[in-house]
């Protein structure tokens, strides 16, 4: 599982991301939402937990769902065990069809890395030879 400290600061990031895709200033955004500028600069940085109704209140400022707000970028994610949850979640929301040829692609991908890892180490035996 995610920790609250990554999902917060995710948060807090793809709030700012989309407010400056609007070019909307701080003062804009708590002016539309409701919350104070100061509140909406710690939740920006991650320093602020919350509420699902001060969450509402931004989406709603942002003119989108709040569920945009909660994706997790994947460089937020500090182990394979947070990286493989937040794949979980995404592949989740694929229809089966398009999760068919997801998994031929990462068959794909596998059988070219155990290539590019054979080449590797046939490089490295000569280099050591």
């Amino acid at each position: 599982m995610i920790d609250t400290e990554t999902v917060l600061k995710n948060l807090g990031q793809n709030i700012r991301e989309l407010r400056r895709n609007k070019k909307m200033t701080i003062d804009e955004l708590a002016e539309k939402s409701s919350l104070s500028g100061k509140y909406l600069q710690g939740v920006e940085v991650g320093n602020r937990n919350i509420s699902i109704k001060n969450l509402n209140k931004i989406s709603n400022a942002l003119d989108i769902y709040p569920d945009r707000l909660l994706n997790i970028r994947s460089n937020n994610l500090k182990n394979s065990e947070e990286k493989i949850f937040a794949i979980l979640e995404k592949l989740k929301k694929f229809e089966e069809n398009k999760l068919d040829f997801i998994l031929s692609m990462l068959d794909h991908l596998n059988n070219i890395m155990e290539e590019h890892s054979k080449n590797d180490q046939v490089d490295n035996n000569k280099k050591n030879k």
